[in-house]
């Protein structure tokens, strides 16, 4: 695939991750009224990262190799953050009801009460309201983020490859 066709791929992913918070946002909170858990508000971080880091690429084209390795190091760490999100997110939903953690504060309040970066990794570890199974065309939501993520490293490994310097 020539390099014009991988920076227009990269693009419309980006823009596509990007989609996917709006949807997040306008459908899932505001029509189906889910609210968003922690892990949610992460992932959509996540997504919001993977985006910028498509879109960087997509409008710079890192020619020189150590700002090719630079990206490719910013943009598979948001993926692969994502990934890990997503999978503790179902593993949450999996626990037994014992075993389930104890619902705290939304995001939101979770970062007014430990500050920014605490409240950042409080928010990863997930709470009880992170459990609940709520379900889109039949899978749960952290499902369909775990399988966007996936697609998107795809995505990430196919335009990475034979780059030109």
């Amino acid at each position: 695939m020539a390099d014009k066709q991988k920076r227009i791929t990269l693009m419309f992913s980006g823009i596509g991750a990007w989609s996917l918070i709006l949807f997040a946002w306008a459908y899932l909170e505001h029509v189906l009224y889910l609210a968003p858990c922690p892990l949610c508000m992460m992932q959509r971080l996540a997504f919001f990262l993977v985006g910028l880091m498509f879109m960087i690429e997509a409008i710079f084209w890192p020619e020189k190799p150590f700002a090719d390795l630079l990206m490719k190091l910013f943009k598979f760490s948001a993926i692969f953050l994502g990934i890990g999100l997503a999978a503790r997110h179902i593993w949450i939903q999996n626990l037994p009801p014992d075993q389930i953690p104890a619902c705290g504060f939304d995001f939101w309040g979770t970062l007014d009460q430990k500050g920014f970066w605490g409240g950042l990794l409080q928010s990863m570890k997930g709470t009880g309201d992170c459990a609940v199974p709520d379900k889109f065309l039949w899978f749960t939501i952290p499902t369909w983020s775990l399988a966007a993520f996936i697609g998107l490293l795809l995505v990430a490994i196919f335009c990475g490859k034979n780059k030109k310097h």
